[in-house]
């Protein structure tokens, strides 16, 4: 049999049925490490420094579990999950904790070699996730190639430490076991089900998520249940020519209705109403916007996904997966209210959409090699070519840590390890206080948290005064974005920096100052006399009386760092 033809499917198989590409196992695995050459190579950074904005912040906890042996924000088993009061999903700094004292690399060197170790691992598990739906490793190939190449997932992989390239990494393991799970619910696949699962929770909350795709499975059985009832008792109707030949546009019918439904109902679209290219509150605008969005995201999986739900329109003898596939479809819609968080959790589904796409479009030139190779060819080009392009225009909106920050941070840490710092612009300050191992003020870097697991590792705040403080929230008063059941209602750092730097005459309030032992004030010379919070920037008194009363220990030509400490 030539290679380019189809081969048949085993009978009786729920597997995929689209015309197969034979490929053969070690041309697989030699493409599959193409992938993940390629992969790494794209994601290797060009700037000296680990970036982007949660990294800082990762890093700082890490570095607290190394140089201490535990981690302070665990004051609860709920903790592990971030689902406590100054906690936060403990899997990222954990990793970064554990492979840094098992290489023996301080922590940025480790953020950089867990990032390149992600990109694999993730192509690893779309490519098993792929093979749940059909054992041809084209198929496999092709998905392992979208997903390791889908812009969202290449930026969140370069130089930094954040939980969403974790979870990323993860979740196509977990789709994979809950698929194996379904289809044999022994002990093994159970248990590996559970423990990705805990594995996701433990990694960030988006795993809130999960119980959407574990409905849409459960949604699909019962739809696949249906249809063959409907095909045993109906037979004649079901099983003749004009029905299916009919379906494939039923299919369709049904998914861009029920989506559209969908859309409307959970009013989506107005999320979209601002966007890089075009604006407004037309229907038609907001929709643009969204599909940009996703193709951010997804790269070029987005239109071949198109393509793909045509393939799957038209399958014949469809299963419970292919029924998965589309409930999905439907079923995240309402998610994509989350817009900053979509193109983390939609990946896997936009890789197995394409993977199909692109199969099928190939599978309709099969029998000429030399189109097929050709067509191949093209395909690929396309799919590297603009992930390239995506990845170009996103590393640039990247913030990148100067080297004059990290000067500051190593001058600091020289010279006083044990200080406290105040800084007017928090991604600065958390940066400073990463690389220098200092406590810093505000918490959570660019985001400037009113309440953070830094407040804990920093000695802000400890157990007992957390303890004290603590209200069940209602239940009638928790939303999808709850982080908690419980509120410390007393605590809130950012106030206290705010207080701090507008303090009048730049004379700190008594109690603030026992709290948190400020010794020096950190200013980013572009805000002189000012500090930048709530996305606007305000006066600062302590900057304008650190200018007339304390001394300059040291200036970079960017940052300034003056002694405040009281006598």
């Amino acid at each position: 049999m030539n290679k380019f033809e189809p081969a048949k499917p085993a009978e009786g198989s729920d597997r995929l049925s689209f015309p197969s590409l034979k490929l053969g196992r070690k041309p697989a695995l030699m493409l599959l490490g193409s992938i993940v050459v390629l992969n790494i190579l794209l994601r290797y950074p060009s700037g000296d420094h680990e970036i982007g904005l949660d990294s800082f912040f990762i890093h700082t906890l890490a570095q607290s579990v190394l140089s201490r042996g535990h981690a302070d924000w665990i004051l609860n088993p709920l903790s592990y999950f971030g689902w406590y009061p100054l906690s936060y999903p403990s899997s990222s700094p954990f990793f970064e904790a554990t492979l840094s004292s098992l290489s023996g690399l301080d922590v940025e060197t480790t953020i950089l070699l867990s990032s390149l170790l992600l990109g694999p691992i993730g192509i690893l598990g779309a490519f098993l996730l792929a093979r749940e739906f059909s054992r041809d490793e084209l198929f496999g190939i092709f998905v392992a190639l979208l997903y390791g190449l889908a812009p969202k997932f290449l930026v969140f992989t370069i130089w930094t430490a954040t939980s969403r390239n974790l979870f990323m990494t993860l979740l196509p393991f977990f789709v994979w076991t809950l698929l194996r799970s379904y289809r044999s619910a022994n002990i093994s696949n159970v248990s590996f089900l559970l423990a990705v699962s805990v594995l996701l929770a433990t990694t960030h909350r988006l795993v809130v998520l999960v119980f959407v795709i574990v409905l849409a499975l459960i949604s699909a059985a019962i739809v696949h249940v249906i249809g063959r009832v409907l095909r045993t008792q109906l037979p004649a109707v079901v099983l003749s020519g004009s029905f299916r030949r009919t379906i494939p546009y039923l299919v369709l019918g049904a998914v861009g209705g029920s989506s559209l439904v969908v859309l409307l109902a959970a009013n989506v679209l107005a999320e979209y109403s601002e966007g890089v290219l075009v604006s407004g509150s037309q229907w038609y605008v907001e929709l643009l916007n969204l599909a940009a969005s996703v193709g951010r995201s997804g790269g070029l999986a987005l239109p071949l996904g198109l393509v793909g739900l045509v393939v799957t329109a038209r399958k014949r003898n469809k299963t419970a997966r292919d029924a998965f596939l589309v409930v999905s479809l439907i079923a995240l819609i309402p998610t994509f209210l989350l817009r900053e968080y979509t193109g983390f959790y939609i990946l896997p589904f936009l890789a197995l959409y394409g993977g199909l796409g692109l199969s099928g479009l190939l599978a309709s030139v099969r029998r000429r090699p030399r189109r097929f190779l050709v067509s191949a060819a093209i395909l690929m080009a396309a799919v590297v070519s603009s992930s390239v392009l995506v990845l170009g225009y996103e590393t640039e909106q990247f913030s990148t840590l100067s080297p004059h920050t990290y000067d500051t941070a190593i001058f600091l840490n020289r010279v006083d390890p044990e200080s406290t710092i105040l800084a007017n612009d928090g991604l600065t300050g958390v940066r400073v206080g990463a690389v220098g191992g200092l406590r810093v003020l505000p918490v959570g870097g660019a985001g400037t948290s009113v309440q953070s697991p830094e407040l804990l590792v920093h000695g802000f705040y400890t157990g007992n005064d957390l303890a004290g403080n603590l209200t069940r929230v209602p239940l009638q008063e928790l939303t999808f974005e709850s982080d908690s059941l419980w509120v410390a209602a007393n605590i809130n750092a950012e106030l206290d920096w705010v207080a701090m730097l507008q303090a009048p005459k730049g004379i700190l309030p008594n109690d603030l100052q026992v709290r948190y032992h400020p010794s020096y004030y950190l200013e980013v010379k572009s805000l002189s006399g000012e500090f930048f919070a709530y996305n606007n920037v305000y006066a600062s008194n302590l900057g304008v009386a650190a200018h007339q009363d304390s001394y300059c220990l040291w200036d970079n030509g960017q940052e300034t760092l003056w002694w405040i400490r009281s006598p």
